[in-house]
């Protein structure tokens, strides 16, 4: 068990609360661009690209406010307004004013992870086995959504933001309750705006190279609910089984990431992260093989995999690394990086799409999730030539910057 499980309670709800919003919405707002809308795939894929602004501002936003204030008051407001926001999304007929709704969902939602992951890390006996868990409880958030979502994939597909809307505004109402006020030292009372947009200094090899991997598969991940569903899957029944693929692969990490977590700490994690963007690419590789159900079926299972061994890591280091009073903003600096890839993805995908056909997709893909792997092995940390010391778990090097003599 955890330690402090009692006091991680609060933050494993917030988590679960966002992430079952999420659930309803990511997977299905390009088919409801595409279907309800009538739009042409590439301009859909341009809406998600603006939208996902907020997506890449929000951990930056997120991290400042957190490490500046109070988790509980970043985890609050931004369910507020993300439910305040899918309200307008779900109500308006101008396309653009859909964009800015939908985008400032995602920044608010994305704003709330760099908060919850300080709070989890900050006192966690097993900093691994905690990420493990906010993990394993957002994606069966994520499956639970989808499976609610399902039944509204086809005439009722708008009614996804009205249900997203809602569980946004009980999170916040719960975690308004539940949430306890912060104990962690105020900001260095030298913070001034400049330090909102905090990024590690380029020094920091590990970070980079974690960074740089993130947003790869971020670009590479997006595929499979952006490209994947506006140009292969037809009809109501195929889009049932789409959804179905996902909330399976919510269900096992949900259920196998808490036990896997025990196995990934007891070995170097570049290694492992290595292996898992090898297995991203494999996985995105199968479906250029030929797109059908069995290839589809094992590309979700590879993913899956892919997903249990690589996301408790970068949490996990970024917390081990960030130097003090900058915690959030070290995650959110991270989460930057992958929420990039996020968001470029569906463009990327929607134009190789248009000039090369599938095979180029997934094709480029692969060769992407390639790089990330080599990219992590590259920045790895150097072996201590202390023996005395080879037994300690990498982690990052910490070096001393101006934010630290500011601290």
């Amino acid at each position: 068990m955890i330690r402090n499980s009692t006091k991680l309670f609060p933050i494993v709800f917030s988590q679960g609360m966002v992430s079952l919003a999420e659930g309803l919405l990511i997977p299905f707002v390009s088919l409801y661009l595409v279907r309800s809308l009538g739009l042409s795939p590439v301009l859909a894929g341009t809406i998600l690209g603006v939208s996902g602004i907020g997506l890449i501002l929000g951990p930056i936003v997120g991290g400042a406010l957190a490490d500046r204030c109070s988790p509980r008051l970043v985890i609050v407001s931004g369910l507020a307004w993300a439910g305040s926001a899918n309200v307008v999304a779900a109500v308006t007929h101008d396309l653009w004013l859909f964009a800015f709704a939908y985008g400032l969902s995602l920044l608010a939602s994305s704003s709330i992870s760099p908060a919850l992951y300080q709070t989890a890390l900050k006192s966690a006996g097993h900093p691994l086995r905690s990420t493990a868990t906010l993990i394993a409880v957002q994606n069966g958030a994520v499956a639970a959504g989808a499976l609610v979502a399902w039944p509204l994939l086809g005439s009722h597909i708008g009614n996804i933001f009205v249900l997203a809307a809602t569980v946004n505004g009980m999170g916040a109402i719960l975690a308004l309750i539940l949430v306890g006020p912060s104990t962690q030292p105020a900001a260095s009372p030298s913070f001034q705006w400049v330090d909102w947009i905090y990024l590690p200094s380029l020094k920091e090899r590990q970070f980079w190279s974690i960074a740089a991997a993130g947003f790869l598969t971020g670009v590479l991940y997006s595929q499979m609910w952006s490209t994947v569903p506006t140009a292969w899957l037809e009809g109501q029944t195929a889009t049932g089984f789409f959804a179905l693929l996902w909330f399976l692969n919510g269900c096992a990490i949900f259920i196998a990431e808490q036990r896997v977590s025990r196995l990934l700490e007891r070995y170097n994690p570049y290694v492992w992260m290595t292996a898992a963007c090898l297995v991203y690419a494999f996985a995105v590789g199968l479906l250029n093989i030929k797109m059908s159900l069995i290839t589809l079926v094992t590309s979700f299972v590879m993913l899956t995999l892919a997903e249990l061994i690589y996301e408790p890591f970068p949490p996990t280091l970024y917390a081990k690394a960030a130097p003090l009073h900058f915690k959030a903003r070290y995650q959110g600096a991270g989460n930057l990086a992958a929420a990039t890839g996020l968001v470029i993805g569906p463009i990327v995908g929607e134009l190789l799409l248009q000039w090369g056909g599938d095979r180029t997709v997934w094709s480029a893909m692969t060769i992407i999730g390639v790089c990330a792997a080599l990219v992590v092995h590259q920045g790895r940390p150097p072996v201590p030539k202390d023996p005395a010391s080879s037994a300690a778990p990498p982690h990052f090097k910490q070096e001393r910057t101006h934010h630290d003599e500011l601290a």
